[in-house]
Protein backbone atom coordinates (compact mmCIF):
# COMPACT_ATOMS: atom_id res chain seq x y z
CA UNK A 1 0.00 0.00 0.00
CA UNK A 2 1.65 3.52 -0.81
CA UNK A 3 1.71 6.16 1.43
CA UNK A 4 -0.69 8.50 2.53
CA UNK A 5 -0.82 11.88 0.11
CA UNK A 6 -0.71 14.47 2.83
CA UNK A 7 1.78 17.19 3.45
CA UNK A 8 2.32 16.73 7.24
CA UNK A 9 3.80 19.03 9.69
CA UNK A 10 4.39 16.97 13.06
CA UNK A 11 4.24 19.82 16.49
CA UNK A 12 5.60 18.90 19.75
CA UNK A 13 8.27 20.05 22.50
CA UNK A 14 11.39 19.34 20.83
CA UNK A 15 13.25 19.31 17.01
CA UNK A 16 12.49 15.15 16.04
CA UNK A 17 15.94 15.94 14.54
CA UNK A 18 18.20 16.35 17.37
CA UNK A 19 16.14 15.35 20.39
CA UNK A 20 15.71 11.19 21.58
CA UNK A 21 12.70 10.43 22.85
CA UNK A 22 9.42 8.46 22.26
CA UNK A 23 7.43 11.09 21.07
CA UNK A 24 10.65 11.95 18.64
CA UNK A 25 10.64 8.57 17.36
CA UNK A 26 7.07 8.60 16.70
CA UNK A 27 7.28 11.93 14.73
CA UNK A 28 10.67 10.85 12.28
CA UNK A 29 8.37 7.30 11.84
CA UNK A 30 5.71 9.53 10.15
CA UNK A 31 8.06 9.52 7.54
CA UNK A 32 6.86 5.75 6.85
CA UNK A 33 3.22 6.67 6.68
CA UNK A 34 2.99 10.23 4.76
CA UNK A 35 4.47 11.52 1.74
CA UNK A 36 5.73 14.74 2.94
CA UNK A 37 6.81 14.84 6.40
CA UNK A 38 8.66 18.35 8.30
CA UNK A 39 8.95 19.47 12.05
CA UNK A 40 7.88 22.65 13.82
CA UNK A 41 8.82 22.52 17.58
CA UNK A 42 8.34 24.63 20.82
CA UNK A 43 8.96 28.31 19.56
CA UNK A 44 9.47 27.08 15.74
CA UNK A 45 5.70 27.10 14.68
CA UNK A 46 4.94 29.01 11.26
CA UNK A 47 0.90 29.73 12.11
CA UNK A 48 0.75 31.48 8.62
CA UNK A 49 2.70 28.99 6.56
CA UNK A 50 0.57 26.14 7.92
CA UNK A 51 -2.88 28.35 7.28
CA UNK A 52 -1.86 28.96 3.70
CA UNK A 53 -0.73 25.52 2.38
CA UNK A 54 -3.32 23.74 4.28
CA UNK A 55 -0.52 21.65 6.24
CA UNK A 56 -1.76 18.37 7.98
CA UNK A 57 -0.12 18.87 11.64
CA UNK A 58 0.00 16.45 14.30
CA UNK A 59 0.50 17.48 17.79
CA UNK A 60 2.01 15.54 20.70
CA UNK A 61 -1.35 15.66 22.77
CA UNK A 62 -1.66 19.18 25.02
CA UNK A 63 0.48 21.02 21.74
CA UNK A 64 -2.83 21.43 20.08
CA UNK A 65 -3.52 24.64 22.13
CA UNK A 66 -0.70 26.74 20.59
CA UNK A 67 -2.54 26.49 17.48
CA UNK A 68 -5.66 28.95 16.05
CA UNK A 69 -9.26 26.89 16.17
CA UNK A 70 -9.65 28.06 12.26
CA UNK A 71 -6.90 25.48 11.90
CA UNK A 72 -7.79 21.93 12.03
CA UNK A 73 -5.36 19.79 14.02
CA UNK A 74 -4.49 16.20 14.82
CA UNK A 75 -4.22 15.66 18.39
CA UNK A 76 -2.36 12.69 19.08
CA UNK A 77 -2.67 10.91 22.05
CA UNK A 78 0.56 9.10 23.88
CA UNK A 79 -0.50 8.36 26.95
CA UNK A 80 -2.65 9.86 29.85
CA UNK A 81 -0.72 12.19 32.18
CA UNK A 82 -2.91 11.96 35.34
CA UNK A 83 -2.67 8.31 35.40
CA UNK A 84 1.50 8.66 34.95
CA UNK A 85 1.70 11.51 38.00
CA UNK A 86 -0.74 9.21 40.06
CA UNK A 87 1.40 6.19 39.68
CA UNK A 88 4.80 8.10 39.31
CA UNK A 89 4.24 10.81 41.88
CA UNK A 90 6.28 12.99 38.92
CA UNK A 91 5.60 16.77 39.55
CA UNK A 92 6.41 17.20 35.85
CA UNK A 93 3.12 14.87 34.58
CA UNK A 94 0.40 16.78 37.28
CA UNK A 95 1.73 19.92 34.86
CA UNK A 96 1.11 17.77 31.70
CA UNK A 97 -2.12 16.38 33.44
CA UNK A 98 -3.38 19.86 33.76
CA UNK A 99 -2.78 20.96 30.01
CA UNK A 100 -4.05 17.67 28.66
CA UNK A 101 -7.32 18.52 30.21
CA UNK A 102 -7.27 21.96 28.51
CA UNK A 103 -6.02 20.67 25.40
CA UNK A 104 -9.62 18.11 25.06
CA UNK A 105 -11.37 21.22 25.07
CA UNK A 106 -9.78 22.49 22.04
CA UNK A 107 -12.68 22.57 18.98
CA UNK A 108 -11.68 21.67 15.20
CA UNK A 109 -9.62 18.50 16.24
CA UNK A 110 -9.18 15.19 15.73
CA UNK A 111 -8.09 13.02 18.23
CA UNK A 112 -6.09 9.68 17.81
CA UNK A 113 -4.45 7.23 20.22
CA UNK A 114 -1.59 4.91 20.30
CA UNK A 115 -3.34 2.40 22.29
CA UNK A 116 -7.38 1.74 23.16
CA UNK A 117 -6.62 2.10 27.23
CA UNK A 118 -5.53 5.99 26.48
CA UNK A 119 -8.03 6.36 24.42
CA UNK A 120 -10.97 5.01 26.83
CA UNK A 121 -9.07 6.50 30.41
CA UNK A 122 -9.24 10.13 27.80
CA UNK A 123 -13.07 9.69 27.14
CA UNK A 124 -13.78 8.99 31.16
CA UNK A 125 -11.35 11.95 32.13
CA UNK A 126 -11.91 14.89 29.77
CA UNK A 127 -14.81 13.70 27.26
CA UNK A 128 -12.22 13.57 24.40
CA UNK A 129 -11.37 9.64 23.40
CA UNK A 130 -9.94 9.09 20.76
CA UNK A 131 -11.89 8.49 17.44
CA UNK A 132 -8.93 6.59 16.03
CA UNK A 133 -6.64 3.72 17.72
CA UNK A 134 -3.70 3.40 15.71
CA UNK A 135 -0.78 1.02 16.72
CA UNK A 136 2.69 2.29 16.56
CA UNK A 137 4.02 0.69 13.71
CA UNK A 138 7.15 -0.35 12.98
CA UNK A 139 9.80 -0.29 10.35
CA UNK A 140 9.53 -4.29 9.65
CA UNK A 141 12.36 -4.35 7.38
CA UNK A 142 14.76 -2.93 9.51
CA UNK A 143 12.98 -5.05 12.56
CA UNK A 144 12.80 -8.04 10.15
CA UNK A 145 12.37 -10.83 13.03
CA UNK A 146 15.63 -12.23 11.42
CA UNK A 147 17.71 -12.96 14.72
CA UNK A 148 20.91 -14.44 14.44
CA UNK A 149 24.54 -15.28 16.46
CA UNK A 150 22.27 -14.75 19.50
CA UNK A 151 23.58 -15.16 22.85
CA UNK A 152 21.70 -17.56 24.66
CA UNK A 153 22.39 -15.94 27.57
CA UNK A 154 21.65 -12.33 26.73
CA UNK A 155 18.60 -10.15 28.41
CA UNK A 156 18.33 -6.87 27.02
CA UNK A 157 16.54 -4.03 28.70
CA UNK A 158 15.02 -0.59 28.95
CA UNK A 159 15.33 0.17 32.37
CA UNK A 160 15.93 4.26 32.63
CA UNK A 161 14.94 5.75 36.09
CA UNK A 162 12.39 4.99 38.89
CA UNK A 163 9.76 4.12 37.09
CA UNK A 164 11.15 1.94 34.09
CA UNK A 165 12.45 -0.42 37.17
CA UNK A 166 16.44 0.85 36.89
CA UNK A 167 16.94 -0.56 40.62
CA UNK A 168 14.79 -3.67 40.19
CA UNK A 169 16.81 -5.19 36.84
CA UNK A 170 19.80 -4.26 38.62
CA UNK A 171 18.94 -6.05 41.03
CA UNK A 172 17.67 -9.30 38.86
CA UNK A 173 21.48 -9.10 37.37
CA UNK A 174 22.90 -9.77 41.02
CA UNK A 175 20.27 -12.14 41.61
CA UNK A 176 20.87 -14.24 38.18
CA UNK A 177 24.72 -13.87 37.53
CA UNK A 178 25.11 -16.75 35.41
CA UNK A 179 22.64 -14.19 32.82
CA UNK A 180 24.08 -11.27 30.94
CA UNK A 181 21.10 -8.30 31.62
CA UNK A 182 22.53 -5.64 29.69
CA UNK A 183 20.93 -2.15 28.78
CA UNK A 184 19.99 -1.78 25.18
CA UNK A 185 21.92 1.51 24.91
CA UNK A 186 22.96 1.90 21.93
CA UNK A 187 22.34 4.71 18.43
CA UNK A 188 18.77 3.80 16.96
CA UNK A 189 20.53 2.93 14.43
CA UNK A 190 22.02 0.14 16.46
CA UNK A 191 18.81 -1.18 17.98
CA UNK A 192 17.65 -3.86 15.61
CA UNK A 193 20.99 -5.33 15.04
CA UNK A 194 21.61 -4.94 19.29
CA UNK A 195 18.36 -6.58 19.56
CA UNK A 196 18.86 -9.84 17.02
CA UNK A 197 21.61 -10.80 19.33
CA UNK A 198 19.57 -11.02 22.29
CA UNK A 199 17.78 -14.26 23.92
CA UNK A 200 15.43 -11.86 24.98
CA UNK A 201 14.02 -8.30 26.06
CA UNK A 202 12.77 -7.16 29.64
CA UNK A 203 11.40 -4.71 30.26
CA UNK A 204 10.21 -3.32 34.00
CA UNK A 205 8.21 0.13 33.72
CA UNK A 206 5.69 1.57 36.81
CA UNK A 207 3.99 3.32 33.71
CA UNK A 208 3.67 3.62 29.76
CA UNK A 209 1.67 5.28 26.85
CA UNK A 210 2.32 2.35 24.71
CA UNK A 211 6.61 1.66 24.14
CA UNK A 212 7.83 1.99 21.01
CA UNK A 213 11.08 0.11 22.18
CA UNK A 214 8.99 -2.94 23.52
CA UNK A 215 6.86 -2.86 19.63
CA UNK A 216 10.44 -3.08 18.65
CA UNK A 217 11.10 -5.73 20.50
CA UNK A 218 8.07 -7.73 19.52
CA UNK A 219 8.73 -6.84 15.97
CA UNK A 220 11.94 -8.47 16.09
CA UNK A 221 9.92 -11.90 17.54
CA UNK A 222 12.02 -11.91 20.99
CA UNK A 223 10.79 -13.07 23.77
CA UNK A 224 9.82 -10.31 26.20
CA UNK A 225 9.20 -9.99 30.14
CA UNK A 226 6.69 -6.97 30.63
CA UNK A 227 4.80 -5.73 33.12
CA UNK A 228 1.30 -5.35 32.40
CA UNK A 229 1.11 -1.63 31.33
CA UNK A 230 0.54 0.52 28.37
CA UNK A 231 -0.13 -1.80 25.52
CA UNK A 232 -0.79 -5.01 27.55
CA UNK A 233 -3.88 -2.86 29.15
CA UNK A 234 -5.60 -3.44 25.62
CA UNK A 235 -7.88 -6.12 24.66
CA UNK A 236 -6.40 -6.39 21.79
CA UNK A 237 -2.97 -6.72 22.98
CA UNK A 238 0.06 -9.19 22.25
CA UNK A 239 -0.55 -12.69 23.39
CA UNK A 240 2.61 -14.34 23.43
CA UNK A 241 4.74 -12.44 25.75
CA UNK A 242 5.25 -13.26 29.60
CA UNK A 243 3.37 -10.70 31.55
CA UNK A 244 3.97 -9.59 35.20
CA UNK A 245 1.63 -7.56 37.71
CA UNK A 246 3.35 -3.90 37.99
CA UNK A 247 2.78 -3.45 41.80
CA UNK A 248 3.75 -6.57 42.99
CA UNK A 249 6.75 -6.49 40.83
CA UNK A 250 8.04 -3.26 41.91
CA UNK A 251 6.45 -4.01 45.90
CA UNK A 252 7.50 -7.67 45.76
CA UNK A 253 11.20 -8.88 45.08
CA UNK A 254 10.64 -12.54 45.68
CA UNK A 255 7.57 -12.64 43.32
CA UNK A 256 9.75 -10.95 40.98
CA UNK A 257 12.42 -13.37 41.39
CA UNK A 258 9.68 -16.31 40.48
CA UNK A 259 8.31 -15.09 37.84
CA UNK A 260 11.51 -13.60 36.10
CA UNK A 261 13.01 -17.23 36.84
CA UNK A 262 9.77 -18.80 35.35
CA UNK A 263 10.56 -16.59 32.57
CA UNK A 264 14.17 -17.78 31.84
CA UNK A 265 13.41 -21.63 32.27
CA UNK A 266 10.68 -21.12 29.00
CA UNK A 267 13.25 -19.87 26.57
CA UNK A 268 13.92 -23.52 26.29
CA UNK A 269 10.58 -24.66 26.32
CA UNK A 270 8.70 -22.45 24.66
CA UNK A 271 8.75 -20.64 21.27
CA UNK A 272 7.60 -17.20 21.45
CA UNK A 273 6.70 -15.54 18.53
CA UNK A 274 5.31 -12.06 19.31
CA UNK A 275 6.14 -10.59 15.79
CA UNK A 276 2.63 -12.29 14.52
CA UNK A 277 0.75 -9.75 16.67
CA UNK A 278 2.97 -7.00 14.87
CA UNK A 279 1.99 -8.25 11.63
CA UNK A 280 -1.68 -8.53 12.53
CA UNK A 281 -1.88 -4.70 14.01
CA UNK A 282 1.00 -2.78 13.83
CA UNK A 283 2.08 -3.39 9.79
CA UNK A 284 2.88 -0.60 7.55
CA UNK A 285 -0.09 -1.31 5.56
CA UNK A 286 -2.45 -1.21 8.39
CA UNK A 287 -1.26 1.80 9.95
CA UNK A 288 -1.15 3.90 6.54
CA UNK A 289 -5.06 2.88 6.16
CA UNK A 290 -5.83 4.23 9.72
CA UNK A 291 -4.22 7.18 9.09
CA UNK A 292 -5.96 7.55 5.66
CA UNK A 293 -9.22 7.64 7.32
CA UNK A 294 -7.85 10.35 10.22
CA UNK A 295 -6.38 12.47 7.06
CA UNK A 296 -9.92 12.59 5.10
CA UNK A 297 -11.46 13.46 8.98
CA UNK A 298 -9.00 16.36 9.13
CA UNK A 299 -9.95 17.75 5.83
CA UNK A 300 -13.18 18.37 6.42
CA UNK A 301 -12.56 20.84 9.11
CA UNK A 302 -11.05 23.60 7.17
Amino acid sequence: MSKVAARVVHYGANDPQTYRGGVESFARNLGLIFEQVSFMYDGHLDIDQVRREKLMVICDNHWVTDWPEDIPVVGFQHGVAAVKASITGNRTGRKMAKRQSKAAKRANTVWVACAQWIASTFEALHGNGAQHVIYHQVDLDRFDGERRDTDPKLILHDARGAHKGESEVAALARRFPDWKLEPLACEPSEVPDRMRKAAGFLHMSKYEGNSIVVNEALAMDLPCFVTKVGLMKDEARPQDVYIIDPEQAFGDADYLDREFAAFLRSLSTRTYNPRAWTLANAHIDVARDKWRAVAQQWQQGW
